[in-house]
Order: C-alpha cells, then sequence, then structure tokens
C-alpha cells in the first residue's frame, strides 16, 4: 500500500504569504484572473486526491475483508490494520480541515485581490477624472484669455480704420480746398491780368491824349511827391491833399483845394496816370493833375498847367515844358 506520507506532504501545499500581490500599474487584471484559476484547479486537484484516497481505503477494506473470508487467518494482522485505518481518518479529518481552512484563506484572498482591483479602478478613474478636470480649465481658462486679446485686437483694429477714415476725409477736404484755392488763385490772375491790361491800355489812352493836349496847348509840368494825409502846395494857390491809396489796383482818392476860390476838387478811386481835370478859375484855362505811382504812405505824379502862368516865377526849379 502506498503510504499517506508519500502521496500527500503537508508541507508542500501553497501558503498565502507566498501569493505575491501586485498593482495593476504593473500588471493587468488578467493576471488576478489566472491566479484565481490556478487556486481553483490546485483545490480541485486536491479533493481529486481526497477522493482518491476515499477510494484506496475503499480498496484496502474490501481486499482486507475478503482476505479474512477466504484465508481465516493472520487475525492478529487485524489490530494493526485497525490503527491504520483510524490513522488514515484522523489524517484524512486532518487534511479536510487544512483544505477547508486553505478554501476560506483563498477566498479571503479573492476578495482581496477583488477590492484591491476595484480600488486601483476607482483610484485610476479618480486620476483620469482630476486629469480631465484640469485640461478643461486650462483649456477655458486659454480661452478666455484668447477670446480677451481678440477683443483687444479687434477694438484696435476698429481704431485703426476709424483713424484711417478720418485722416482720409481730412485728406480730401484739404484735396478739395486746395482745388478751389487754386481755382480762386486762377480767377484772381485772370482778373489781375484783364485790369492790368485795362490800366495798360487807360494809361495809353491818357498817354494818347495828353500828347494830342501837348500838341493843342503848350503846358508846362510840376512834379510833385505828396505824403497821406498832408496838405502839399504844388504851386502857389493849389494844394493837393492824399486821403488813401490801393496799392494792389493802384488807384488813390483825394482832393485839390483852389486857394482862389476856396473850391475842393474831390475823386475816388481815381486811378494812376489818369488826369484830373480842373478850373481854378471859372472860363479860365485848365489845370491837370496826374499822379503817376501811388504807396501805402504817399505817391508821385505831376501838374500840367498853361505855360505863361503866373505861378511859375513862384515854382521855375519844378517847371518842365
Amino acid at each position: 500500500m502506498i503510504s499517506i506520507k508519500e502521496g500527500w506532504d503537508t508541507n508542500k501545499r501553497p501558503r498565502v504569504e507566498d501569493v505575491e500581490l501586485r498593482s495593476p500599474g504593473k500588471r493587468g487584471g488578467n493576471e488576478y484572473r489566472d491566479v484565481y484559476t490556478n487556486h481553483t484547479r490546485r483545490r480541485t486537484g486536491l479533493w481529486t486526491a481526497v477522493v482518491l484516497l476515499a477510494v484506496v481505503l475503499g480498496v484496502v477494506t474490501a481486499g482486507g475483508y475478503w482476505l479474512l473470508r477466504n484465508q481465516n487467518a493472520q487475525i492478529s494482522w487485524l489490530p494493526g490494520l485497525s490503527k491504520s485505518v483510524s490513522s488514515l481518518r484522523d489524517r484524512t479529518n486532518a487534511l479536510e480541515a487544512s483544505l477547508k481552512e486553505w478554501s476560506s484563506k483563498q477566498e479571503a484572498l479573492a476578495a482581496t485581490v477583488q477590492k484591491l482591483d476595484s480600488g486601483w479602478e476607482a483610484r485610476l478613474k479618480g486620476v483620469r477624472r482630476y486629469a480631465a478636470e484640469l485640461v478643461a480649465h486650462a483649456m477655458e481658462k486659454e480661452h478666455a484669455e484668447l477670446n480677451q486679446r481678440t477683443a483687444a485686437l479687434n477694438a484696435q483694429v476698429a481704431e485703426m480704420k476709424s483713424s484711417q477714415q478720418a485722416d482720409q476725409a481730412h485728406v480730401a477736404q484739404l484735396e478739395k480746398d486746395l482745388a478751389s484755392t487754386r481755382q480762386e488763385l486762377a480767377s484772381v490772375r485772370d482778373g489781375s491780368g484783364s485790369q492790368i491790361a485795362a490800366l495798360q491800355e487807360q494809361q495809353a489812352s491818357t498817354r494818347d491824349e495828353v500828347a494830342s493836349l501837348n500838341d493843342v496847348l503848350s503846358t508846362d509840368q510840376v512834379d510833385f511827391e505828396v505824403q497821406k494825409d498832408r496838405d502839399a502846395e504844388i504851386v502857389p494857390g493849389v494844394s493837393f491833399r492824399l486821403m488813401g491809396t490801393d496799392v494792389a489796383h493802384q488807384q488813390f482818392h483825394g482832393w485839390v483845394f483852389i486857394q482862389g476860390s476856396a473850391r475842393r476838387v474831390w475823386f475816388r478811386r481815381q486811378a494812376v496816370e489818369s488826369p484830373v481835370v480842373f478850373y481854378p478859375k471859372p472860363g479860365g484855362e485848365a489845370y491837370e493833375l496826374v499822379v503817376t505811382r501811388v504807396n501805402r504812405k504817399d505817391a508821385v505824379g505831376y501838374l500840367l498847367m498853361p505855360s505863361g502862368s503866373k505861378q511859375h516865377a513862384a515854382v521855375a526849379s519844378n517847371i518842365k515844358p
């Protein structure tokens, strides 16, 4: 017969302390499933061994009983066999107790493994949720900053556009003003040209008239220069007062005072080179006052009077035939 000690060694059965627990971070969840499967297989093998031992005991008992009936001998061997059966029964009970204890430890181990697995899964979910919250918060903050920067850029662009539009409107107004100024300058130039041409024509006609008068009458010329707002006696009995001048248009206004008759001959906007004709004596000969140039404060010209006048003796130094 095979001894129980030779078929089963209690020191070789697995212990709970020998089971290595690893975190799910190092190995996958399938490892714990494999461990549980291995322990289940070992438990099944132990129960199979117990059944085989029971079968062996039955066979041994049947064989002993057969020997006792057929041979009726070796009666002295029965006490030893009884002791062996008792010892075998005790060992079988001890083995069953060990198996029950080992099964309870395996169940506790499986519960511990499942608890650890659920704990690691919960922690992993918590870490993932925390990471997702951090990413969402960072994205929300970045989106807010981006919106703020975009709003600031849009405001700057709008301000630049409004400033550019204002500058364009100002430039357009300046161009319009420049065009109108050019037109005014052109009109002023045209008017000045026409006025100058008219003055030149008037001067030419005046010269012609003077020349014709000089041909008809023999006259003397007395040059003079008068200051503005001052009485100037050109010849005895004839004074000239210059009241105002228009340098741009070469015009003047004032009066001539004739002392003998106490009369004033007024003239306004009188053009240069245009003679002012007056008669010192009623029915007498004509005098002509001609201004050739006007300035802001004075005027220059000459006085034409008939030759042989009584005033010649007093102004002999200024007479020009």
